[in-house]
């Protein structure tokens, strides 16, 4: 289709002025054309490099390409680049390329690569790269790798169909000298051996990688830890399935490896083979060539501690939640430990009426109590550390100025520091309307925030839905107007129900059940969801009723049974296994055996000293230490032959392994496993 420059020109100064691209239905719209023919346009231009399409999603966006003169990028390579037309004709060649082939521009261009220095120079590698050439003109891209024996240089080589102005349609062929590199990979290979062996048993998941992040190398652990096997990683970015939050790790800790900082430690989440995220620490260590200074290879060695982070987690958000809460707080909130104040936020601070917190802390708690009101405090103080619940009470405390004011409040038994201490929540009552407008402010930001909450939240009034989100329709399936007004029964399963009624019915009663737990509630078709459910007791409309915040946790209860079914199948792997496999801790006591072990030694054999088992010894194996000992002590694998009484009194030849299986949080080995293979009959052969 031939372009008219009109329409080409519309298209090109639409899209200029839209640096950050346009789709297809923009530039239609703008340009009144249908979308096929712009299709056709925009195809063009792409072909000839006048502009450039990215992809997001399913959406394309178009750009202006933003290019430089092929000649000025292709100069400044060191890498030997050759052009040619559609007829194998040379168009261009960099300074490397006709420094390599020893040769002038004016004895190269225009020629047919057949006819130049290259079939020469490159003598029997020539036919395969010609050969490769052809097939780029036809659409096929080649890389690999060419030898050229004389000049004992191996290079990388690329080979791409090309498209050069005005659409012009041919090759280009890059060299890159990779001989340095491939020398530096041998030696990397030949220390591969021993690294293997220390790797294939670790728990912690070894692995090495290019300065690039490409895996060339992952320990079988891989698949306990994510759930891949080596052969699925290994030739992929070590980093691929990382968090797009940790992102900027990587960038980051390459920063700090250098000559005289090798290691780097790090921790970020990454994608499990089953789609959730898992956290791993990563030790790194950079690896230089020694002569060049290159930096050629890392080392790593990774553990799985999402166990941890989801702890810390929970705790950093509990604290924070708390920290919040009392910080909004509209209520005065005053700790005291001791009989002494430790805490005041700002809403106390205003009841009391000091400026800063200075000003009270360490002040008994009892001076800012009315004296009429002193001994009522005190007892319920008292019952506050017992650990009793007490009901809100009326009392007149004190301002810094003197002046009285009526409170509501009530305190709760909590630990500062491991000691005993009351949280005690007041309002003041003084001013009612006040405190009427204020409730009124806070219950719009209530029911703003509860409409913008992840959780479904709903209140339920005599068994009936009294308020729920939204979010609470996107679990169930139906609309908010029919969810209000429906038994709440209606919502659960049947395998829930006498549960969940049973902790409404002691809520009702007053009585304080466990707020949080799990439950299996039912979408309006009928089909089962998980939730997990907070409940309380509040006041609406004047009446108790129960509020109940609604989590999903559908993803965690698969990730749970994705958990299980892993565990399972180690579990089975392990049982299947032809050899005698058990585990012994430092006392020699076996503490695992897989069923093989316990066919031929005994069930029983879990809980006695290996030597008795397998030697009918009352002693450890001479020479001492044995196999299983020295792994101990030197932390490395053992492997011997050695003789074994089987049941029936008579001896076996076996090829025994022992390798730390297991240790503790300061690397020393707590267990070993000793893998043994009966080879008597090959002994007896």
């Amino acid at each position: 289709m031939a372009l008219n420059r009109e329409t080409t020109a519309k298209i090109k100064e639409l899209l200029g002025q839209n640096p950050r691209g346009l789709n297809i239905t923009e530039i239609v719209r703008s340009i009144k054309m249908n979308r096929n023919t712009a299709g056709r346009y925009l195809e063009n231009l792409m072909v000839s490099g006048q502009v450039e399409m990215r992809q997001f999603g399913m959406a394309k966006i178009y750009r202006l390409a933003q290019r430089v003169p092929l000649s000025a990028m292709l100069s400044i390579s060191s890498e030997l680049i050759i052009l040619l037309d559609n007829s194998m004709r040379v168009i261009y060649a960099n300074e490397p390329m006709l420094k390599f082939l020893d040769t002038r521009h004016q004895d190269l261009y225009g020629k047919n690569i057949e006819y130049t220095p290259l079939v020469v120079v490159f003598d029997d590698a020539y036919d395969k790269l010609a050969k490769k050439i052809r097939a780029g003109l036809k659409g096929t891209e080649w890389k690999g790798e060419v030898w050229i024996k004389d000049k004992a240089v191996i290079f990388s080589c690329r080979i791409a169909p090309a498209v050069f102005e005005e659409g012009q349609r041919g090759v280009s062929v890059i060299l890159e000298d990779v001989t340095v590199q491939k020398q530096a990979e041998q030696k990397i290979l030949e220390s591969e051996r021993q690294f293997r062996l220390l790797a294939e048993n670790s728990l912690d998941m070894i692995h090495r990688h290019t300065p690039d992040d490409v895996c060339i190398y992952i320990s079988p652990a891989s698949k306990t830890i994510l759930g891949y096997d080596p052969d699925e990683l290994i030739g992929h970015p070590v980093f691929e399935v990382l968090h797009s939050d940790d992102a900027h790790i990587v960038p980051e800790y390459k920063s700090r490896l250098n000559q005289k900082n090798h290691t780097a430690k790090i921790s970020y989440r990454v994608r499990h083979r089953d789609g959730h995220y898992v956290w791993l620490e990563s030790v790194l260590r950079a690896i230089f060539d020694e002569k060049t200074g290159e930096f050629v290879e890392i080392y790593g060695v990774t553990r799985d501690i999402t166990d941890q982070k989801k702890a810390e987690e929970a705790l950093r958000e509990s604290e924070d939640r708390y920290r919040k809460l009392v910080e909004i707080s509209p209520d005065a909130v005053i700790l005291h430990r001791e009989g002494k104040i430790v805490y005041m936020n700002p809403a106390a601070l205003d009841l009391i009426g000091v400026s800063h917190p200075d000003k009270i802390i360490g002040k008994n708690i009892l001076d800012l109590i009315h004296p009429d009101f002193r001994d009522t405090v005190r007892v319920n103080i008292q019952k506050d550390l017992r650990g009793d619940i007490t009901p809100p009470i009326e009392l007149h405390m004190l301002r810094a100025d003197g002046a009285s004011v009526i409170v509501e409040g009530r305190g709760v038994r909590t630990l500062i520091n491991g000691i005993p201490a009351v949280q005690v929540s007041i309002r003041d009552i003084t001013e009612r309307k006040r405190a009427e407008e204020a409730l009124h402010e806070s219950e719009e930001k209530y029911r703003t925030l509860v409409e913008r909450a992840n959780d479904g939240i709903c209140v339920i009034q005599d068994g009936i839905i009294k308020f729920c989100n939204r979010r609470i329709t996107e679990f169930w399936g139906g609309t908010v107007d029919e969810a209000l007004g429906r038994n709440f029964a209606d919502f659960i399963h049947p395998d829930s129900l006498p549960d969940i009624i049973e902790r409404y019915n002691r809520r009702m009663r007053g009585e304080f059940p466990p707020p949080i737990y799990e439950a299996t509630l039912m979408r309006k078709d009928g089909s089962r969801f998980y939730a997990e459910l907070n409940a309380g007791i509040i006041s609406y409309d004047g009446k108790p009723a129960d509020y109940i915040i609604i989590r999903d946790i559908n993803e965690r209860k698969r990730a749970s049974e994705a958990l299980r079914q892993s565990e399972g199948k180690l579990h089975a792997m392990l049982q299947s296994i032809t050899d005698h496999m058990c585990m012994m801790d430092e006392d020699l006591t076996i503490i695992w055996a897989n069923n093989t072990a316990k066919q031929y030694f005994g069930k029983d054999i879990v809980g006695r000293k290996c030597y008795e088992v397998f030697h009918r010894r009352q002693h450890p194996c001479e020479p001492y230490p044995c196999l299983t000992l020295r792994a101990f002590q030197d932390g490395k694998m053992h492997r011997h032959e050695t003789t074994v009484t089987d049941r029936e009194g008579k001896t076996r030849f076996f090829d025994c392994t022992a390798n730390v299986a297991l240790r503790d949080d300061r690397g020393r080995p707590t267990a070993v496993l000793e893998i043994s293979r009966d080879i008597t009959e090959s002994k007896q052969r």
